[in-house]
């Protein structure tokens, strides 16, 4: 657990509430560089906000994502349309790593600040779907961050150093799973797609030996299976979040859902970090979508 403590000066978004504008903040506050991964985006403030920053002398580099559930003629068109303002756009194709999916959500601005964030740029995701994100100020993920981004953009093999973020294919499964073992209370989940038979088998012994389990998801199936073992489906918003806050004082936000295809054949990023208040504070957002949570079927964000 001693690499959950490294993180320090990190601030939470929540969606809806939100919006654009701590993307926004942080691409005018570049000096030097954004980097940048789109699965999907079609928000004009933000994609203006990437254009004045080319104006201003930024080297603004973005990935886009080859293939998102869709999107793939709008991503097309997307990656022209940057590339004719001076954005330097690629599309991840990994030569030497067998990825599915490019489907992680992240940016750094000059090497020192970063966001990793569960909601992709897109009207829909900042203004109707419970999302998350963190701003983080540490020198060192966003330089592991970069560095990720870099070996994705020359299409080299990653591996990941030791930090706290949680990296697919790499070290997901193990992190998710270390994370969830550790809980000694509560486990409080917010993620539409809860699938992967060992994770879901290990928060069903943690329910049978006193631990409370509460998920907000779209698959209700082990919903009372075992006491303490509780699911319930967003009411109010779609669910688009991918969060677990453990013991209300460690917490995972990231792209990742709790399936195997998330978790072992996609690139995904996320991070764990241990943090009381922060922890505290999306338990409070939990337990309000928690009250507000229905059994009746909602529409999930498609393709997450």
């Amino acid at each position: 657990m001693d690499a959950y403590n490294k993180v320090q000066n990190l601030s939470l978004i929540v969606q809806p509430g939100d919006s654009f504008f701590p993307l926004v903040d942080a691409i005018d506050s570049a000096v030097s560089s954004i980097r940048m991964t789109i699965f999907r985006m079609n928000d004009p403030i933000i994609r203006e906000a990437m254009t004045y920053a080319v104006s201003r002398g930024v080297r603004v580099q973005a990935l886009v994502a080859p293939a998102s559930k869709g999107w793939t003629k709008r991503n097309r068109k997307l990656s022209e349309e940057l590339s004719k303002v001076g954005i330097e756009v690629r599309v991840p194709r990994a030569r030497k790593e067998k990825i599915k999916r490019y489907h992680y959500k992240i940016m750094t601005i000059d090497n020192e600040l970063s966001l990793i964030l569960t909601f992709n740029p897109t009207q829909k995701n900042l203004h109707y779907a419970r999302d998350f994100g963190l701003l983080i100020r540490d020198s060192e993920i966003a330089s592991e961050l970069s560095r990720l981004f870099d070996s994705d953009w020359s299409g080299e093999v990653f591996k990941p150093d030791e930090s706290p973020l949680v990296i697919s294919p790499h070290n997901s499964r193990e992190k998710m799973l270390e994370l969830l073992s550790s809980a000694e209370r509560t486990i409080r989940i917010l993620d539409a797609k809860v699938q992967d038979q060992q994770a879901i088998g290990l928060l069903l012994r943690k329910a049978s030996v006193g631990c409370s389990i509460k998920i907000i998801s779209d698959d209700t199936s082990y919903d009372e299976v075992v006491s303490n073992y509780h699911v319930r489906k967003l009411a109010r918003y779609k669910l688009h979040a991918k969060c677990i806050v453990v013991d209300g004082t460690r917490f995972f936000i990231g792209s990742q859902n709790i399936r195997p295809v998330s978790l072992d054949r996609r690139r995904e990023v996320g991070i764990i970090v241990e943090d009381d208040a922060m922890g505290r504070k999306i338990e409070r957002v939990f337990d309000e979508d928690w009250e507000n949570a229905t059994e009746r079927l909602v529409e999930s964000v498609s393709e997450t």
